[in-house]
């Protein structure tokens, strides 16, 4: 079975900076695009950003809280112009 090449893990302090990054930029009440399955796989949806923001989640991953019924989306999942 052939391994598919997994990005490398970011650190806990890595992933604070890009949720800080973020925090920074699109403050609670902003709109943002993001698709909530697969990138590419649907358009994405607009959704709102709520409290808390932008957050590292379990340690391994950099989320951001929304509106829609979406609960958090990966920061990886926010479309670029956004970010």
């Amino acid at each position: 079975m052939a391994r598919r090449n997994r990005p490398t893990a970011l650190s806990q302090k890595a992933l604070q900076r890009r949720c800080d990054a973020f925090n920074a930029v699109h403050p609670i009440g902003a709109a943002i695009r993001v698709w909530p399955g697969a990138v590419n796989e649907k358009p994405p949806v607009e959704v709102t950003i709520v409290e808390p923001g932008a957050y590292v989640m379990g340690s391994h991953t950099a989320v951001v809280q929304v509106t829609g019924g979406h609960g958090c989306i990966a920061l990886s999942h926010v479309m670029r112009e956004a970010v």
